[in-house]
């Protein structure tokens, strides 16, 4: 699939014609008739490139380039103002407000591919030269529904990580939800707005250091970057430009990068996907559960997230009399279980209350050495 264009002209007949143009080289395309409609679209559908005319009702192509290039979560979309005012001074206020060209209407179609194509290329160099280059170890844990153990699973196997194979290395653990987090809970910290202040940051201004000011420092070594307990809704959401932003700078200092999922696929983790080097999938041993976890694999394949990079993590919330066995599991996903923790609900409910993980609660249980094993697979990888 081309690059995604967000083509902006109060011109209905220019909108189509200009639409027609890129479809016809591939590009996928998403309009919008005012100035308005283009900022919500925009900020929504995170296009590769803005096509913007200038004269429109209401909010003008000027204002408009100002709004996106002010907001982090646009301010690197390459844009393209396209209008028919060719004054010399019309071309300075359009590069003044942030456009990366000017060009004039009426022009041939094979000049608007050949500038829309340049620019994209243009783009590409630049984001990947300002990438920084990541040494870290990327594992992502994504639950096939919420419930299953996902964060308490991540808060372990760090904790497990840092202090076995991964000891005298940098570990950190991060997840992006704007509410509902556990994570500073489950290491006994006290929850802080510490993402929400990376966020509310320009883009601009995010570097590893900035980003290691705002995390908590578990004796154990592992960093930690965690959300609030608020209720979701009632928090500002995460930009995927951010999340996305923070793992890289981050990755190009630590050792290993463990990110929380939770049990989503929206934008924000699609984003993280494309970092992440190894998925562990958490599952419960129950029909319905499978069920999910077979409808996130088949979603992660089409993200070309292949299978050869996802682990299936078997987790016994509580004891039962009937549940399904390991190789019925494998069986049912056509997915190697790389480990399996066992049902320790007491256990489980000392380390909720004392905030302390169960690794370090009881290291000799049956789910601590279990944890120990996970991390070890993990960085053997």
């Amino acid at each position: 699939m081309g690059a995604k264009i967000l083509v902006v002209d109060d011109d209905l007949e220019s909108l189509k014609l200009i639409g027609m143009i890129l479809q016809a080289k591939g590009y996928q395309i998403v309009a919008a008739r005012d100035g308005q409609q283009a900022l919500e679209k925009a900020f929504r559908e995170a296009p590769d490139l803005v096509i913007l005319d200038v004269m429109m009702p209401g909010m003008d192509g000027y204002a408009v380039c100002q709004r996106l290039r002010a907001d982090p979560r646009t301010g690197t979309i390459p844009i393209i103002m396209f209008t028919a005012k060719g004054q010399l001074a019309d071309k300075v206020i359009g590069l003044q407000s942030g456009a990366d060209e000017y060009l004039t209407k009426p022009i041939h179609p094979r000049e608007l591919i050949a500038h829309v194509e340049a620019l994209l290329i243009r783009a590409a160099r630049f984001q990947a030269a300002a990438r920084p280059s990541l040494k870290a170890k990327v594992i992502g844990f994504l639950g096939c529904k919420g419930g299953v153990g996902t964060s308490t699973l991540a808060v372990n196997v760090s904790v497990a990580l840092a202090r076995g194979p991964a000891q005298g290395k940098k570990v950190a653990l991060l997840e992006f939800r704007p509410g509902m987090s556990t994570l500073a809970l489950q290491f006994g910290l006290k929850p802080r707005d510490n993402l929400q202040r990376l966020v509310d940051q320009p883009i601009g201004a995010l570097n590893a250091e900035v980003i290691q000011a705002q995390m908590d420092r578990h004796p154990t070594g592992v960093m930690v970057l965690s959300g609030t307990p608020v209720p979701l809704g009632t928090a500002k959401s995460i930009p995927s430009l951010h999340a996305a932003a923070i793992a890289r700078h981050l990755g190009a200092e630590v050792d290993y990068i463990l990110i929380d999922m939770g049990a989503d696929l929206g934008e924000v983790n699609r984003s993280l996907l494309k970092l992440v080097d190894y998925l562990l999938l958490v599952v419960e041993p129950y029909r319905i559960a499978l069920l999910l976890a077979q409808a996130m694999l088949a979603a992660l394949e089409g993200m070309d997230i292949g299978r050869h990079r996802v682990g299936l993590v078997l987790c016994h919330g509580a004891p039962a009399a009937v549940s399904l066995d390991r190789r019925t599991v494998e069986e049912f996903l056509q997915q190697e279980v790389k480990a399996v923790i066992s049902p320790a609900a007491e256990l489980a409910f000392q380390s909720a209350e004392q905030g302390q993980p169960m690794v370090l609660l009881q290291p000799e249980s049956v789910p601590a050495m279990q944890f120990r094993q996970l991390a070890e697979f993990l960085s053997s990888l």
